[in-house]
């Protein structure tokens, strides 16, 4: 975690890709539906490439405390 609102990670060795998830609790309006309480921003990546996932989207679409994060190969 990187802080209580975002997390940065990287997946390194061999090819494919990888994903970033933060769990948060808060609201993201730029969902569908919008979410108000506990939701999961994701991102995919491939391997070698870094990567952050916030709960603080552009223009406040979305704010919100970290609760926890992972990351795994697909």
């Amino acid at each position: 975690m990187n802080g209580s609102w975002a997390y940065n990670g990287v997946c390194r060795g061999g090819e494919g890709t990888y994903r970033l998830e933060i769990d948060c609790v808060g609201y993201n309006f730029a969902a569908f539906p919008p979410a108000i309480g506990p939701y999961t921003t994701r991102v995919d990546l491939p391997v070698g490439q870094p990567g952050t996932v916030a709960c603080f989207g552009p223009n406040w679409s979305s704010a919100g405390w970290a609760v926890g994060s992972r990351i795994f190969r697909l």
